[in-house]
């Protein structure tokens, strides 16, 4: 019986042999690549390997953290826009990973391109997540700490730098504990109500919103657990500003709400 990829499982490794079957590849070579896009199918394969061998073309590629993977593209760039254009062109992109070569990949599902930057004397960097709140989490963190980028800013450094940027964000502005807070509490602001897919167009907004610690991180202890359902909230711009308005005190969501409907009245 054929093997086809809704078969495979989210989290199970599969070697190469097995994977070129699942696309009726001759050979496992078709595979080596790095990125497939099968005939009639809107998907887009990646077959990502961290260390490859020493006689192949050496690429950037590692999780920056669980779920959030760096990644190069082709040299020869002939897939960056169809990977970039992927969700207004109705693609979806899938990924397989490896952290050395002539070793299984294990499948992560379907991924969700985050950032990217257009090279064009070496390879494009792309910034991927296998989860959609995850992806909202990353890309709006991006906007609020006013980085026009991921990537230069937050990835892309020596060993050390990227060492200390990772427990930066793992530490005051957790991307899990933000796409968890996004997960249960939504991207409406809830403040104000304000709605920046429907203000604006979820093809500009895409559900962007920021995300406000109840207890401010500069009060927090090192290594205090965060609960998403209670100490994060959405806020939209404006209101997370208006929180911070006032050096040296910080308004409660209940206390801007109030005044907002009290404005409202008048």
């Amino acid at each position: 019986m054929p093997i086809i990829m809704e078969d495979l499982k989210v989290g199970k490794k599969y070697d190469r042999d097995t994977l070129a079957l699942v696309w009726q590849y001759k050979g496992r070579q078709a595979l080596s690549r790095g990125i497939i896009t099968p005939a009639n199918d809107n998907k887009i394969i990646l077959f990502v390997t961290k260390t490859k061998q020493k006689s192949d073309t050496q690429y950037n590629n590692y999780f920056i953290e669980e779920g959030l993977l760096h990644m190069e593209g082709e040299t020869s760039h002939s897939n960056d826009k169809r990977i970039i254009n992927a969700e207004s062109a109705n693609d979806s992109i899938y990924l397989f990973y490896r952290d050395i070569h002539h070793t299984p990949f294990i499948y992560c599902g379907r991924v969700f391109l985050v950032d990217y930057k257009v090279c064009y004397d070496k390879p494009s960097i792309f910034i991927l997540s296998t989860s959609v709140s995850l992806s909202v989490s990353a890309s709006t963190l991006s906007v609020e700490q006013n980085k026009t980028s991921l990537i230069d800013t937050e990835f892309i450094a020596d060993p050390e730098g990227a060492k200390k940027v990772k427990t930066h964000v793992s530490y005051e502005r957790s991307l899990k504990n933000r796409a968890k807070a996004i997960e249960i509490h939504g991207t409406i602001c809830k403040a104000c109500g304000f709605d920046f897919n429907e203000f604006y167009g979820e093809d500009l907004a895409k559900h962007f919103i920021e995300i406000h610690h109840v207890t401010p991180l500069a009060e927090l202890r090192e290594g205090v657990s965060i609960d998403p359902l209670t100490d994060l909230v959405p806020l939209c711009s404006n209101c997370h500003s208006m929180i911070h308005r006032k050096r040296g005190m910080i308004m409660t969501v209940e206390e801007l709400k109030n005044r907002i409907k009290i404005i409202k009245k008048i």
